[in-house]
């Protein structure tokens, strides 16, 4: 039998791994867990990997992720495209429908979350006291108050401090209302009301079914600085609660990766379950074995390079691409290094204090005063 070619992706995979260099106790971590039995007491069930934007923790994870395929493990990637919890549980399925497991039930669900959510979107205006084509202001503002206070708008926490409490309860009461009247199912209510209550335990099912076919389910969330603040503590009732009314199955692995540490606020009490994988700069020996796989040996460049970077992954990795010869060939990093670290930060103001900031070797609030020029008033904020 001719066997197929490998497509465009394995091809670029194969690639990429081939390059992958150091990070070897994390790796050897995560590998020997998946030897050991979910019911042995070695065995973790959460791995948090976390650092600095540019460290290499999205790298790490899809190195993980492949050594977990690697074992038989079907695998699921969520990032920041994803919005939402039942955003979440549509790139799970999405990925698991790709190794040949289809969330048939899930994925009904999930298209009519989409459109009851959509219906009760266009037509929040019904809550306010007109019904308007071109809404009043008081009754965009009765809409809005109703949506935060179902939690229908993403960074509720942005708006709820804007809007009056007994406004805020006022709005969710008429847009309650004003959905129950509308859809006469009351899943279909739920399903925009308190959509993670109808589609969990239905996750749960289908997880457990794909859990029998399989030695493992890894379930990988990247970039958790911008998804944990929704995913987080939902996370944490499906992992240690019953109050979907099911959990995960045993032989389920869950990595998190983001720029903040363990939050032992919340996880604390189940610390003997997770590994904690902080990730640094480079040891000179990682950043120097970067450098040789990519063919930069004469060690005037190293040097150079190790001086610019201070070890940084994706500063050592941009650096070595252009396989300078000559430390006068080697470029500028520090273009990449400020998008990695204000990717998320669209404020300018923001941005402009952090660009301010990072001039001065030392910070105290003094210092961070006298490089902003902002008001006293404003400068609590910004300096943290």
């Amino acid at each position: 039998m001719v066997r197929a070619r490998p497509s465009m992706r394995e091809l670029i995979t194969g690639r990429t791994r081939r390059g992958f260099v150091g990070r070897g106790a994390e790796r050897a971590a995560f590998r020997e867990n998946l030897e050991l039995p979910p019911e042995d007491e070695r065995h973790r069930f959460l791995f948090h990997v976390h650092g600095n934007a540019g460290v290499g923790k999205s790298f790490l994870v899809r190195e993980l992720e492949q050594l977990a395929r690697e074992r038989g493990a079907l695998t699921a990637y969520v990032d920041e495209s994803a919005g939402s919890v039942p955003e979440a549980m549509a790139a799970i399925s999405d990925r698991f429908a790709r190794q040949g497991h289809r969330f048939k039930e899930l994925d009904r669900l999930l298209a009519t979350h989409r459109e009851r959510r959509h219906e009760a979107e266009s037509t929040v205006v019904e809550t306010g006291d007109t019904l308007e084509p071109q809404p009043s202001a008081a009754g965009m503002t009765a809409a809005r108050a109703g949506l935060v206070g179902l939690g229908l708008v993403p960074g509720v926490g942005a708006f709820a401090g804007a809007i009056d409490p007994a406004q805020l309860a006022q709005g969710a009461d008429r847009l309650r209302a004003g959905l129950s009247a509308r859809f006469r199912n009351q899943e279909d209510v739920q399903l925009v009301l308190s959509p993670e209550r109808v589609l969990t335990p239905v996750l749960l099912t289908e997880l457990a079914d794909a859990a029998d076919t399989a030695p493992w389910l890894v379930l990988f969330f990247d970039t958790y600085e911008r998804t944990g603040p929704f995913l987080d503590g939902w996370l944490h009732d499906v992992m240690t609660t019953d109050r979907y009314g099911g959990s995960l199955p045993a032989n389920t692995v869950v990595v998190t990766a983001g720029q903040r540490a363990f939050d032992t606020t919340r996880w604390g009490g189940f610390a003997d379950f997770v590994t904690d994988l902080p990730l640094g700069p480079f040891t000179e020996a990682e950043a120097r074995g970067l450098l040789a796989d990519r063919g930069v040996v004469a060690e005037p460049v190293v040097e150079e390079v190790l001086r610019l970077t201070g070890g940084l992954p994706v500063l050592v990795s941009t650096l070595a691409e252009a396989r300078p010869t000559d430390p006068d060939d080697i470029g500028d990093p520090s273009a990449t290094a400020v998008e990695r670290f204000l990717k998320w930060e669209q404020d300018p103001v923001r941005r402009s204090a952090a660009l301010a900031c990072a001039l001065p070797r030392r910070l105290d609030a003094d210092v961070f005063r006298a490089a902003v020029g902002c008001p006293e008033e404003e400068a609590d904020a910004l300096f943290g």
